[in-house]
């Protein structure tokens, strides 16, 4: 499913295994996309920005091809839905993760994949999300705070591809509790000719991220239930610092660094 292209594999010590049957995967592998230049930068550059402005994310890192192939780079991100214990079955000297389940807001919400973008206002799908976290969440205060930071982000980086199947919740090993799962999939899709401007949901009452301002997030926090003078602190500070992150996570892309680190988390 999505845009890209991808597929599940284990990574181990540096090597790649392909998951058969049943077996589960580590990492979810996406190629580059045909139709949009450089997306595997684009995402890896806005995860990594979206982290430094302290949002959680997965793992993720580049693997680039063959010299030959520039163009052919991968996105790798690290499956918040795997988990490996004390427990864990081993084979051939891999001990094999446990699959956690998740759960996407569009499943949580009963809508239909089909219709993951909000057609209408009245659907209400930005505060149906706040009171999934409300009713369920083993944190409500906090996981509302990290959904709005993610909403807010979404705005500032111009991702209007920000549907409710791109936010899932995440249960524990026992399925007694509930979190909110890291950010994922995320892109600037506004860079893109031939994308809409208009947001996934509206952001009070407006979908063009274009028009969309302060006045419209103060709106859609109080028709959440969230406390407007934190929500909007959240949302200067994002705001205030997010140039510099940008430009920090664009440095590191350049530098390599974000190809190294997964050598030193492995």
């Amino acid at each position: 499913a999505g845009a890209s292209g991808k597929t599940g594999l284990m990574y181990h010590n540096n090597e790649w295994y392909l998951p058969k049957g049943d077996a589960p995967s580590t990492h979810i592998i996406k190629q580059s996309h045909v139709r949009f230049n450089d997306i595997v930068v684009n995402e890896m550059l806005c995860q990594r920005t979206a982290e430094k402005l302290g949002i959680s994310v997965p793992q993720s890192f580049i693997i680039k091809p063959e010299p030959e192939k520039p163009e052919q780079v991968l996105f790798a991100s690290k499956r918040f839905d795997r988990f490996v214990s004390d427990s864990s079955k081993t084979v051939e000297g891999i001990k094999v993760p446990f699959r956690l389940h998740q759960e996407d807001f569009a499943q949580a919400m009963g809508v239909l994949a089909s219709a993951k973008y909000e057609s209408d206002p009245s659907q209400q799908f930005l505060k149906k999300m706040f009171n999934i976290i409300k009713n369920n969440s083993m944190n409500p205060l906090e996981d509302q705070l990290f959904l709005w930071d993610r909403i807010v982000f979404n705005y500032l980086i111009g991702n209007t591809d920000c549907h409710i199947k791109n936010f899932s919740l995440i249960y524990s090993a026992d399925l007694k509790t509930v979190r909110l799962a890291p950010c994922y999939d995320t892109i600037c899709t506004t860079i893109y000719n031939g994308t809409t401007n208009n947001m996934a949901f509206n952001i009070g009452g407006k979908y063009d991220i274009q028009k969309i301002n302060k006045d419209d997030f103060e709106k859609a926090a109080l028709e959440c239930g969230l406390g407007v003078s934190i929500a909007m602190k959240h949302f200067d500070e994002m705001q205030y610092n997010f140039k510099d992150a940008l430009s920090s996570a664009a440095s590191d892309l350049n530098a390599g660094n974000l190809a190294q680190s997964i050598i030193a988390q492995k």
